[in-house]
């Protein structure tokens, strides 16, 4: 298995461990865009933020045990969890200050993924916006078809790193409009871009801390597969109710809370007139 982007498709030896995947072929086409882990600059980050998630030494190791990249999971809901309402408004959920820490919490990661999705619905940048000058991540879009527009905000050329993981499936003209754009396209084996592919694949890109910030299909794969390390939930005060209005994970397939994925929770803390919920997920460490 591995990702790859046609028969010329050299390999990019990742950092692995023996018992995980193996060497992953890189899109020969383009230079992989991921940049090397830079170390945090708290003074970047709006206050409050939990000290966990500046904790270098759990993150290193996590990845020298792992051919995968260190894995948090963020998204802004209501009280009740819900990302939207019914007909898919969510700009804003939460208010300034938690926004503009969700901008210090990219410039601590070198990837931040999404799903199309959220991509069709919403155009969103995927940069990391603050008062002083910060890093932004690579920009990676999960996209099995290909469908994204070459022209999606998220594919500017501003010298950030772009990726695009696409399935088996993926129309072979659209994925090469997108390198002509000087995207870096991964192609996987599988119809939907598989977990177990693209993470060894994004940590061979030099994508070493990953932010995925959903949507909702994107989040409960991630989970239900044990990859992730970490949560940021900021969580409004306001609730939407509905079975209609989406939810910030879907469905996992518990049937017994003893098989619930579990957290470790730190301290709640409130950002602005937003709270902010962060906690390690116990099967990762």
């Amino acid at each position: 298995m591995g990702y790859n982007s046609g028969n010329r498709a050299k390999p990019l030896a990742p950092a692995r461990s023996p018992a995980r995947s193996p060497a992953v072929p890189a899109d020969p086409h383009q230079s992989p865009p991921g940049s090397a882990s830079f170390a945090v600059d708290a003074t970047l980050l709006p206050q409050p933020w939990p000290p966990e998630a500046l904790r270098a030494a759990r993150v290193a190791a996590r990845l020298a045990g792992s051919d995968h990249p260190y894995v948090s999971l963020k998204a802004a809901v209501t009280l009740d969890g819900r990302l939207a309402t019914a007909g898919g408004e969510s700009r804003w959920i939460t208010g300034e200050t938690a926004r503009r820490h969700g901008h210090g919490l990219r410039a601590c990661h070198d990837g931040i993924l999404v799903g199309i999705g959220t991509v069709l619905a919403d155009d969103p940048q995927l940069t990391a916006r603050l008062e002083r000058p910060a890093p932004s991540p690579t920009r990676i879009v999960l996209d099995s078809r290909c469908r994204i527009d070459p022209a999606a905000r998220c594919l500017t050329d501003d010298g950030v790193g772009r990726i695009v993981v696409a399935g088996s499936g993926a129309d072979a003209a659209r994925m090469q409009a997108l390198r002509a754009r000087g995207v870096h396209v991964l192609q996987g084996t599988a119809v939907r871009p598989a977990p177990a592919e693209f993470l060894p694949a994004l940590r061979a890109c030099g994508i070493r801390r990953l932010l995925i910030e959903g949507g909702a299909a994107v989040h409960a794969n991630i989970i239900a597969l044990g990859q992730p390390d970490e949560l940021f939930l900021y969580q409004a005060g306001k609730i939407i109710g509905g079975p209609d209005a989406r939810g910030w994970c879907d469905e996992l397939g518990v049937r017994r809370l003893a098989d619930a994925p579990a957290l470790r929770l730190s301290q709640p803390r409130l950002v602005g007139e937003d709270v902010l919920l962060h906690g390690v997920f116990l099967a990762a460490f």
